[in-house]
Order: structure tokens, then sequence, then C-alpha cells
């Protein structure tokens, strides 16, 4: 067995000598390798020990030395020409023959060359390996080889010179070792292989070169209108999309009377590229292409597919054939390895090159392979959106600009920054117009504009024009229109996992990352590869798990449908929701969800309204009334409009005043995509893309990542001084490895991890790239009422008016009444009736929270059953009345003020109340019966914090309701008579005041902006913080005349303008504060000045819901904003903010970004801290990525020079275990437990960024040549340096058999461990370096691991890393150790890079000593004393706003 097992090992030599790379002549460029001694002498050759003398070969396996030829073998067997002992040789190939010294065609004089046995282990004393001759004659007298052996290939020897005869004793040759370089292997390009890849190349080339040739011809015409587009016009353009339309039939006439198109569905066209207006950005142009099938275009577009797929077969062919899973190593190259390596790179590159093409147009390859034609004749048209970012916030650097519009130009270029979409083009039935489905919205084509569109119906925009259509429709027009408008049904394609990991595949970077790692799989590396190849498919799970979810989530709140009573042709008829069109009247019933945006005609509805905006109660929806007003529901209407996606919590019939009964039913206004609910889901699944500075700064570091890669592929292409195919699979390593593929995925885990955080303090994200953003916030903008204060209200008091009976004196105040039941009883019946609060089923009351609470402190009741003709009856237990609710005018923002008439049973008389805003009551009332310290009395009650409403009185007498049917608000309420204040306090909740004291030391402005009186802001913000309780308060406001005016709120003096620009410029005195009202904001705004103010500015009062929308933009501008309200009123805003936070108890709000059920604004510091914590995360996962690219490198650059490497187990262990599994670690360090005055940079470009990472390269850099310079000195190393001309440069794996190799994986391991130490240090956004436990144990153990390797005796874990072991001969022969494990043979002339052991200490100090540099300069230079030195001397310029 030991003679079969010695004989297996020979012939494997054998076989390797055969198949494998031959040595390569690779040395140092600037020193000679083991020439000179420390002392400058020059180096004694050395005893070596192993396999040193060559092969054999004979013409006859008898001319072999004895012991080596057929003696070797069993009897029976001989010995073959592979060096295996067997009975029949016959089936083994000539390639196996080491004779033939890897000539793929030997030479004739080699033919019939059989070898001998190797001759194996040799100790030869001096051994000089520059002196061939020594080896040749110490092999001969050892082994009995006798006469004159020449070395293979000098054939010329081989003959008597004398007689020029044969020698008569036989071809004896010298090979192996003494072998001449081979030729190179080629091919002849007429095997099965290239001819099967010829024949599929030139087969797509005709048809791609056929498919071009055919297109041009076939799109003449439309390339001509289109290079005549300039001068196209509009009706030119009709002409010809009807002239080619011809089988479409023409729109109905009656249709377009009843329901006209809206000017935003009127875009023209103009060109052959037919425009339609998005609908998720409203304005944005769409450019439309019209294509047509052809079985030609589909010929050549499956022929690219197959290419695509036949490349990936290719690549698999190769690499399976080099692990000999095609049957033996290389056989598809002629079983040389070196040919095949040299094969799958152009493959590789041709490979790449092609799916980059196909992966940058994978939009828009399938309709290069259609024929172009015009829209309307088209059977599926090409969608063009343009991309136009959201600049979260833009780099001041002229290097980062001028590389963003660099890059701005090639994506316009190759016109990346478009949306393309192709849509199927469809046909209606009904009348044969063509339509396409875009974005979850029918566009149908038109043919008098000649355009696709989506329509529009305009059903009014007055309250009677509205009721008009109460009616309902007819089948026929219902069914009209719903061919124009589609089903009422946002129907969300949600793709399945499987289709959603196939299209997240199918960008760019993944295939970049597994590009390279078909490089790892080919070239034995493919342990990492599958690692690395696990991780990010993981991360790709992860994102598209997260996505699916999202859509689902969206697609379960889009989609819904139920049965429906619908009338059509005077009948109602029980439908389907999906059957509405505009113009349609339905049944609303209680529990039902909302199918559509619908004016309320009739009826007692409640409508829960939380699940689209937020809002937290119930609100009551009231018929419009039948007058001519104007219908807005974003403003006024809203009352009386349902929106789609809401439910009904309650729907009662109404009595009317002449006995007939209403019905609750609803006017179809909108459907679909039309809807509020519809244009917020197209926002959520075609969002706006965001630009953040880190985004762009990310791309422009990618950018330079590339060019250093091609750096140092050049330089590993110079130093590497092998075979250019082994060179270029190092270089490729080494810039993969620069350019971590793992980068994009530690990037994005920050944000996942701060994410999950999130969700357990109840604060839930439905968009991570929103999580950094809130790590940058400088400006937090606040609704004031159930945001800084709790959503209730409570009574605080009364003050009434009173009117002397003698004229000559006018009406005052009488005194402040803090009981409800002493107040007159006039005011007690005004807060019992003017109101709009409702009563549902449960005794919840639902309504404005002031109503609500000011009803409950009149202990009054509505009844279930009202008087008929009444809209509500309220039961009034002190006055022992029923009093009834005849007319409503409901309370709107633009008024600040709502009215009722109410019925007094016992006279019959209608009184009519009025209650709102002081400002706005006094504009309505009698000025006799209006005091004059009016606005003195009610701003000090809001002074001191109370929410103030006025109350107004008119007694009409007995007067029919018929009478006053038709009367305008203004009608009702002009002329009244002055009862009093209602005063309520809004009191702060519990923890404002501390959420804001943290969210100002983290050094964030904040701001209010609420619909409230601006005194009432000014005291809750200094109630709650915002602004100092001594400041002074400047408030704007407009004159009657419209004039602005600024009045110091405590003196209720009025100040001059120089003074307010005083403060703007910064030269005022004193902390003072400037406060406006909704008014004079929109003065500001028309004149152009707002934006000089609006930093300034700390309250902004009486604001309606669009110029919060505007307040939050313009703070916008200026930097990272953030909006945080309860969802009501603020829904606009909370959308537009980079940053929204909705106090909302669902789990998700689709109105921002985020959303807390804990309803406090807490949450917004909870916030912050995540953000800022996922913000430094990211930087840290990023730098530590980037310094494990740059360790890598510089690990590179020194094995190239040396021409070694890390063993295979060494680079195993720093790619799975070091650098993947610190990566996770790193993004799992905590948050601070508060906010910093500091922000975290965004700027990886910046001064602090740019610090830790030069700085820690730099260092780690100095330590890593200085481990040299300190090698070099030592006697133990000089004249044992590694010298790859004496090994075999193709085992890879054992090229760290040398001390050259140990000590660069020695530093280099210290240093990859330590750099994620080295970002893990910053504790103003994170918990402190200690506590990331699992990242400080990990760091403990592989320091302690990586210290035993090197300090400990030969063991079996340094051995299994190549590091301070040797083969088992050496270490028996020279250092008395027998270990009992197994150890490969090293790779090396002495056979060992054991170091001594007061090296190994001095080695250990060098790389105590690196890390010790690096996390000095890390906590010194870049974090703390000089960098916070750096920044107080030379700031960064910033946004600088008072806090």
């Amino acid at each position: 067995m030991r003679l079969k097992s010695s004989l297996t090992t020979r012939a494997l030599h054998l076989a390797l000598s055969s198949v494998l790379l031959q040595s390569a002549w690779t040395k140092p460029v600037f020193n000679s390798v083991n020439e000179v001694d420390v002392d400058g002498r020059p180096c004694p050759l050395r005893t070596r020990t192993g396999a040193l003398c060559p092969q054999l070969c004979v013409s006859d396996v008898a001319l072999c030395p004895q012991g080596y030829g057929n003696d070797l073998c069993p009897t029976g067997e001989k010995l073959c020409i592979d060096g295996s002992c067997s009975s029949a040789c016959g089936d083994i190939p000539a390639r196996k023959n080491p004779c033939g010294c890897g000539f793929q065609f030997p030479p004739e004089q080699a033919a019939g060359l059989v070898p001998c046995a190797s001759f194996l282990d040799v100790t030869i004393d001096h051994y000089n390996a520059k002196d061939p001759s020594q080896t040749i004659d110490f092999c001969a007298d050892k082994f009995n080889v006798s006469g004159i052996v020449p070395i293979w290939g000098r054939w010329s020897a081989e003959q008597d010179l004398a007689t020029n005869l044969p020698i008569s004793n036989g071809r004896r040759f010298w090979a192996g070792k003494q072998c001449p370089k081979a030729p190179k292997y080629h091919y002849k390009y007429n095997e099965p292989l290239w001819l099967g890849v010829f024949a599929c190349s030139g087969a797509e080339a005709i048809i791609l070169a056929i498919w071009v040739v055919y297109k041009y011809f076939r799109e003449k015409t439309v390339k001509r209108l289109r290079r005549k587009e300039s001068g196209f016009t509009t009706a030119t353009a009709a002409a010809v999309a009807v002239a080619n339309a011809k089988d479409t039939k023409p729109l109905s006439g009656k249709l377009i009377d009843d329901a006209s198109l809206s000017s935003a569905s009127k875009e023209k066209t103009s060109g052959t590229s037919a425009s339609a207006t998005a609908g998720a950005d409203e304005g944005t142009e769409l450019r439309l292409k019209g294509f047509k099938n052809d079985v030609l275009g589909w010929i050549g577009f499956v022929s690219v597919l197959a290419v695509s797929l036949g490349w990936f077969v290719f690549l698999g062919f190769w690499t399976g054939d080099y692990y000999g899973t095609l049957g033996e190593v290389a056989s598809l190259a002629h079983y040389n390895s070196s040919l095949l390596d040299e094969t799958l790179i152009p493959i590789w590159i041709f490979a790449t090159t092609w799916l980059v093409v196909c992966c940058t147009f994978q939009d828009r390859i399938r309709n290069y392979f259609r024929i172009e034609c015009l829209p309307a004749e088209g059977t599926c048209v090409q969608i063009e959106r343009e991309l136009v970012e959201l600049r979260m916030a833009s780099s001041t650097s002229m290097f980062v600009r001028l590389a963003k519009r660099a890059e701005e130009n090639f994506v316009k270029l190759i016109r990346a920054n478009y949306h393309v979409k192709t849509c199927k083009i469809e046909r209606i039935p009904r009348t044969g117009q063509r339509y396409f489905n875009y974005m979850c919205t029918r566009y149908v084509f038109n043919e008098s504009s000649a355009q696709y569109s989506p329509y529009q119906f305009d059903l009014g925009s007055t309250h009677n024009q509205l009721k008009s259509h109460a009616g309902g429709l007819s089948s026929d027009e219902a069914g009209a229109r719903f061919d124009l408008v589609g089903p009422n049904f946002i129907s969300v394609d949600v793709p399945s996992y499987v289709m959603a990991f196939a299209l997240e595949m199918s960008q760019f970077f993944y295939l970049y990352q597994f590009m390279v790692m078909w490089l790892y799989y080919y070239w034995n590396y493919y342990i990492i590869g599958v690692i690395d190849t696990c991780i990010i498919l993981l991360s790709a799970i992860v994102k598209v798990v997260v996505r699916v979810r999202s859509e689902l989530r969206v697609k379960h709140m889009a989609e819904h449908s139920e049965a429906c009573s619908i009338l059509r042709d005077g009948e109602w008829q029980e439908l389907s929701t999906i059957d509405l069109v505009p113009g349609d009247v339905f049944r609303v019933a209680a529990g039902m969800h909302v199918p559509c945006d619908a004016v309320v005609l009739g009826g007692n509805i409640v409508s829960d309204e939380s699940s689209l905006t937020g809002e937290p109660l119930p609100i009551r929806k009231f018929p419009i009334h039948d007058d001519d007003g104007i219908h807005d529901k974003s403003g006024a209407g809203k009352i009386n409009t349902l929106f789609a996606g809401t439910s009904v919590s309650q729907a009662q019939s109404v009595t009317t005043s002449d006995g007939s009964v209403s019905e609750p039913i609803g006017l179809c206004v909108h459907t679909g995509t039309q809807t509020d609910k519809g244009q917020l889901v197209q926002e959520i699944l075609f969002p706006q893309p965001i630009s953040f500075i880190f985004n762009e700064q990310l791309r422009l570091v990618f950018g330079i990542l590339i060019l250093y890669a091609i750096l140092v592929f050049i330089l590993a292409m110079v130093f590497y001084q092998t075979q250019p195919s082994a060179s270029w699979f190092y270089a490729m390593f080494s810039c993969s490895q620069l350019i971590s593929p793992l980068l994009p995925a530690a990037l994005v885990m920050g944000q996942s991890v701060a994410a999950n955080r999130l969700k357990k303090k109840q604060i839930y994200c439905v968009n991570l790239d929103r999580v950094i953003m809130a790590g940058k916030v400088q400006m937090f903008c606040f609704d004031k009422t159930g945001t800084l204060t709790k959503e209730g209200l409570e009574f605080y008091g009364g003050l009434c008016a009173h009117t002397n009976g003698d004229d000559t004196k006018a009406p005052s105040f009488d005194s402040f009444v803090d009981s409800f039941s002493a107040l007159p009883d006039l005011m007690r019946t005004a807060a019992s009736t003017c109101h709009a609060v409702a009563e549902v089923e449960g005794g919840l009351m639902i309504g404005n929270p002031v109503d609500i609470e000011m009803f409950r402190t009149t202990q009054c009741q509505i009844s279930t059953t009202p008087t008929p003709g009444a809209l509500d009856t309220i039961m009034v237990p002190d006055l022992g009345l029923q009093l009834d609710v005849i007319k409503r005018f409901e309370f709107l923002h633009s008024r600040a003020s709502m009215s009722v008439a109410v019925r007094d049973p016992r006279d019959g008389h209608v009184h009519v109340f009025v209650k709102g805003s002081f400002e706005k009551i006094k504009e309505h009332l009698d000025n006799s019966t209006v005091p004059d310290n009016y606005m003195q009395a009610a701003n000090s009650m809001a002074r001191q914090g109370g929410y103030v409403l006025a109350v107004g009185h008119r007694d009409l007498g007995d007067i029919e309701l018929s009478d006053m049917q038709n009367w305008s608000r203004d009608d009702m309420e002009n002329g009244s008579a002055l009862v009093g204040f209602i005063v309520f306090k809004n009191l702060l909740k519990p923890d404002t005041p501390e959420a804001i004291a943290k969210l100002k030391d983290g050094s964030t402005r904040t701001v209010m902006i609420t619909g409230d009186t601006a005194l009432t802001g000014v005291f809750i913000a200094k109630g709650a913080g915002l602004m100092n309780e001594s400041a002074t308060v400047y408030l704007g406001d407009l004159t009657k005349a419209g004039d602005l005016y600024w009045t110091d709120v405590d003196r209720e003096e009025v100040v001059s303008q120089s003074v307010i620009d005083a403060v703007i410029d910064g030269r005022a005195d004193g902390d003072v504060e400037l406060a406006m009202t909704g008014k004079a904001y929109n003065h500001l705004e028309d004149v152009g000045l707002i934006r000089q103010y609006v930093l300034f500015t700390r309250v902004f009062a009486r604001m309606l819901p669009n110029d919060k929308v505007s307040c939050v933009q313009l703070h916008m501008e200026r930097g990272i904003t953030a909006m945080c309200g309860d969802g009501g009123n603020d829904c606009g805003a909370l959308r537009a903010a980079h940053v929204g936070l909705a106090l909302s108890d669902a789990e998700a709000s689709i109105v921002s970004p985020f959303s807390s059920s804990d309803r406090s604004i807490n949450s917004c510091v909870e916030l912050m801290i995540q953000g800022r914590s996922a913000l430094a995360t990211s930087f840290a996962g990023y730098l530590y990525l980037i310094l494990y690219g740059q360790t890598m490198t510089f690990l590179k650059i020194f094995s190239f020079y040396f021409s070694n490497t890390a063993s295979s187990n060494t680079w195993i262990w720093v790619d799975a275990f070091i650098n993947t599994i610190m990566s996770i670690c790193v993004a799992y360090s905590g948050p601070a437990t508060k906010l910093s005055k500091h922000r975290p940079t965004a700027r990886i470009l910046g001064p602090q960024v740019l610090a830790t990472a030069l700085g820690t390269v730099f260092i780690n850099f100095t330590f890593l040549a200085g481990a040299f310079g300190w090698l070099y000195r030592k006697s133990w190393f000089r004249c044992n340096e590694f010298d790859s001309s004496t090994t075999d440069i193709a085992k890879w794996w054992l090229l760290a058999d040398n001390y050259e190799a140990s000590i660069l994986a020695i530093v280099c391991l210290f240093q990859f461990v330590n750099n994620a130490m080295v970002v893990n240090f910053g504790f103003y956004f994170r918990r402190r370096w200690y506590r990331n436990y699992a990242l400080v144990f990990l760091w403990a153990v592989y320091v302690a691991i990586i210290s035993i390797v090197l300090l400990a005796p030969t063991n079996w874990l340094g051995c299994r890393f190549r590091l301070n072991c040797g083969s088992k001969s050496v270490l028996a022969s020279e250092f008395d150790i027998h270990p009992s494990f197994s150890i490969e043979d090293y790779n090396s002339d002495i056979g060992h890079n054991i170091i001594p052991n007061d090296s190994r200490y001095e080695l250990w100090g060098i790389c105590i000593a690196n890390m010790c540099a690096t996390i000095l300069w890390q906590l010194i230079f870049a974090l703390y004393p000089v960098h916070s030195t750096l920044r107080k001397k030379r700031p960064l310029r910033r946004l600088q706003v008072k806090l």
C-alpha cells in the first residue's frame, strides 16, 4: 500500500507538471533577492531539501536507473507515462507524458521518450539555484545515471560529434525543471466549440444587421416627420394622427356636452411623439412613441435574450472546465490551464459589456425590436416621464458641482433621467377608441386633439350645478363615461416575490457584483464567492420583502370594491362600486368604504378619515346648500365632501321641513386616480426621486474608486510579472475588493436597523431613504393643537358684553365668569346650538374638538330623532327647552367662523348665532354693540393662552325657513350683536417643553405653524420653550387697508419697520422673536419679501392648510425641514416636508414617511436620534469597507511586488469572518441617548470623513512599510528571502510559505480587525464604543487569535494560516517539532516561515503600535480635540439660524 501511495503521489506530480502554469520569473523590481546579508556580505549557499532533481526521459524504460523503471512496479505491471504502475498503459493520453515538456505539439525528437519514476526528496549542500549543472550532476551521481545526458531540447547533443552516429546506449534527456519554456498554446479555431461559437455569433450579427436595415426603411416616414417636428403644427399632427387611425370611432358629442374635458386634459400634441399629462406629477409631460410588433423584430429580440443567456452558459462551461467537471481540467483549452485563463478573460469582458448594455437599456430594448409608428396607430406605446430629483441639500464644492454636472450630462446622454414604461394599446369595445393604462390611470386617444389624455368630467363648480345631477345617469351615458375613465378601481400591480427579486437583480450594481463573483468562482476562490453571494442575495431578499410588503399594504389600501346602490335610469340598482363613474348618484350606508370623491346631496353622514388624513375624530358631513356658492373640496366644501378611502361611521335619513325624507346619498365627482386617495397612491407608487448630498457624493466617490481601481490594476500588471492572464485575475480581485460588492448592503444596513428600532418605539417608517434625512434635520415645524398641546380643550370661562339702554353710553364687558352656569341664557343657548357636533352610535361625540368641549360643558343632549325639517334638535335641560337647528353654515377655515339658525319653540322666533375667531367675527358684528376695548380684551385672554371665540346673535323674529332658504352666510351673519367671548384653555402636553428643549439642545430650530390666533400661538410657544418667556415678540398683521404693521405683543405698541429690519439684519438688542398672521404671510409672499422673514419668524398663526404647505416649502429652500402634525389640516405640509411625522394611531400613514402612534412629540426627538445614528452608522459602514478596500489594496500591491500572497485560509478568514461579520456589527451600534448639539456630516468628501479615511490609510501604510523595513534588518531573513523563480507560482495558495507573506498577512490582519474599531468610535450620535458589545467582543477575539498565531509556538491554527509553520521534515530537522496534524509541504527554498521568538514580540509590538496610532488619530484628530478646535476656528458654511 505504501508503494501504491508513493506511486500515486509521483503520478500526481507528473500530471500537475503537464497542466499547471510554468514557473514565472517574477522578482521584486527595486531590490535583488538573496544577494547580500544584513552586513552587506554575499549570501552563502545553503542546503536545500526537496524534489530538486529534473525528470529523466528515456527512449526505453530499460534505460532508467535501477529502482526507477519497471522494476519499481509489482509483477505483471509496468511503469506508465504518467508515473503510475498499470498492466494497461495504452489509455493514458500522451499529454500526460512529462517528456513532452508541456508543448502543445512536441518536436519529433521527443517522440518515443518516456519518463522514469520521479527522483523525489534529495538534499543538496551549498545549493545554487542559478547553476542547473550542479543539480544535474548531483542527481546523476545520486541515482547512478551514467554517461552524458543532455537537457531536453538540446537535440544535437544526442549525436557523437566525432562519428555523427547515435549514442549506442539509447536516447536520454533531462526534462521537468530543465524543460525550456513551452510555446504558447493556441487554438486552431476549427474545434467544435469554436465552430459553434462562430455560428451563433455570426447568426446574431446577421440578424441584427438585417433588423437595422429593415427597421430603417420601415421607419423612414416617422423619422422624417420627427426631423420636421419644429414646424409640425398641432393641426398637422391631428390630421396625420386621424388619417392613420381611420378605424377609430368618434367621441360622443352628447357626452362631451354634458361633461367636458378639463383644461388640464386638453394639452395639445405636437410632433410624432404624442404627449400627455402625468397623473402623479401634475404638469409633467409624458413623451409617447407608438410601436408595432413585427415578426422579424420578435426574432431579433429573442436572439438577444438567447445570446444573453448564452453568455452565462458559456461562462459556466469555462468555469466548470477549470475544475475538471467536464472531464479533465482545461479540456476545452487543449488541457492547458494558461490557455483556459486567457480565453476566459475576453469571454468575461465581452459578456460583461453585453450585459451592461442590456441592463442600461433594459426598458427600451424590447421596443427597439418593434417598428416605431404614430401613437395613434401602434399596438403599444412607450411612455417616457422625466425624473426630476428633489434636492435635499447641495454641495458648495466646485469639484462636486462639476462632477454632478458631468454626471447629469452623461445621464441625459443615455436618457437615464427618464422613467420608461411600455403599455399595451387597447380598444374600447363600445366606440373602438384606443386607450392605455399608465400609473393606474386610463389615457384615451382623442381624435380632435390627436393625443392621449385622462378624461376628467366637469360636473359644475357651484352647489346648484352639482345638485342638478341628483337624478343620476342613464345606463348608456354611464357606460360611455365608464369607457372613458375606466373602472373605479385603482389596480396596483404588485409583482410576486420571484418577479420582484428578478427585477431587483436587473439593477446595474447587482450585475457588477455577480460578474465579479463569477471571477471568484472561477479562480479557485469559490468559498468567498459563495459567502459574498449569500450576503448579496440576503440583502436583496430583505429589500424585496420590505418593498413587496409595503406595496401589498398600499394594494390593500388602494384596491377595494363592494356592492353599492346606484341610481341608474331613475331606479336604484345594486351594482359594484367598480361601476361608478363621475355623475353617478349612490346611496351612502353606515360601514361602507367611500368608493370615490363625492358630494353629499342628502342625509346626515359621519365619516372617519383617519386612514387618509390621520384626523383622529370622525367628521360630520353635511349636504351642499341650495345656492350658487362655489364648492371647493379642499376648502369650504370639505364638510360637504366624502373622500375615497374613508369609511362611513353613520348614515341617517333626515326629514325635511316639507315632510319629505332626505336619505344619505352622494354624487360621484371623481373616481380612480383622480381622487385624493388615488393621487396619494400614485405618489407612493411613483415617488419623486430624492437627491441628498450623501447620495450625490457617494456617486462621486464611486467614480474616484473606479479611477483608483484602474491605477491598482496597472500596478498589478506591472509588478506581478507573471503570465498576463494571472496578473489580470489578481488585478481584478484587487479592484473588486477596493470597490466592495458589499458596499450597497452596508450603506442601507444602518437605515434598516434604525427603522426596526423606531418600530419598537411605535414610530413606523414607509420610506427607508428618509431615515438618514431625519439625521440632518435643521428646522422642525409643528402644528399646535393636538401636537404641542393636548387634543382636547378645557372650558375656561366667558366674558359677556353689555349694551346699555342709554344710546349715549358705549357697550362694555361684564366681569369675567369662570362658571358656565353663571353665564347669561343667551350665551348658554349659543354654546348649546352653534356647533356641528354629532353623536354616533355608542355615545361618541364627533366634530371639531372645540365644539365637542363646548357642548359637553353645556350638559345638553342631541335628540336622536330631530324635529321634522330640523337639522338637529338640542335638548337644554337647564332651560327646559328643545331647540331646533333649522339652518347651518359649517365652519370654514377661510372665514374662521360658523353660524346656525335656531327656532325657539316658546315664541317661534328664529335666532341666528355666529361663532368664530374674534378677529373674523368682528367684521360681521353691529359696531354699536361692540365695546371699544373689544380687541384688547380678546388679546389679553389670548395672551394668557386662551382659545378665544367670539359669539354674535340676531333675532330674526317669527320667520319661515323658506324665507331664508336662499340666504348666503353674509345675509345671515351680518349685523349680529355681540354676545361675548367664550374662552377655552389649550393646555400643553406634559412632555412638550422637555421634547422642545431636547430638540433645541440638538441644534434644531423649532417653529410653530398653526391655524389658531397669533397671541395664543405666542403663549403656547413660550410655554413649550420654542421661545424664551422673556423674549420680546413682534407680531405682523395687516390693517383693514391691507398695509403691513408690526406690534409689540407685550406692550401692545406698534413698532416701526426699521425695528423689524434690525431684527432681520441681526442688529436687534436683546432676545427678539417675530410672529405673523396668515394675512401678513400672504401679503409678504405676494410682494416677494417672505423669504427675508421666514427664518426669523417663530410663530405663523391663522395659517390655512395651503399656507402651511407653502411655509414648509420656504423652510425647505434653506435647509432640511421636518414637519410634525396630527394629520388633519396639515397633511399637505406633512407630505411636502423633507421629513414628515404624523401623530396618528395608524401603523403606517400614507400622508407622511413616518407616523407615530405614541402621539407625543418625544417621537420627534427619537426620530432624530435614530436618524442621526443611522446616518453616522451608514458612514461608519461605508468607511469600514473603504478602509477594508485600502488595506486590501496595500496587501495586494505588496504581494504583487514580492510575487507572493496570503494563504487561502487567511483570505477566507478576512472576507468571510472579519469583513462580513464586523460590517454587520458596525451597523448594530446603538444610538446615542440624547441629541448632540452637532449633526452628523452628510458629506462623504467632507473634512471629517477624509480625515478618518486618509489618516488611517496613511498610518496603516506607514506601519506596513515600516514592518518590511524592520524585516530587512533581520539577519534571519536576509539570504532567506522569497525567490519566486525557485517556486511554482501557479500554486497561489502556497505563495504564503515565506517571511514576506507572513509579515504582510500578520500586519494586515491586525489592520483589518482594527479598522472596525476605528469607525466604531464617536459618541455624539451613537453609543460609546464599548457599548457595541458584539463588535468589541469580536475585536478582542480576533486580536487574540492573531496574537496567538504570531506569538505561540508552532500550532495547528498557525499552520492552517501558513504562519509560523513549515514542512514536517524541516520542522523536525531544524526545530525538533513533530506536529501530529497534516501539513502540505512548503513551497519555498527554506521550507518554513517560523519567526524567531524575540522578533515575534517585536513584530507584535509594531502591530499594536499601529492599532494604537490609528485609534489615537481617530480620537484626537478626526473626532475630538483637533477636529473640535478646527470646527470652531474654521467652521464650514452652514445655515445660521436662531434656535
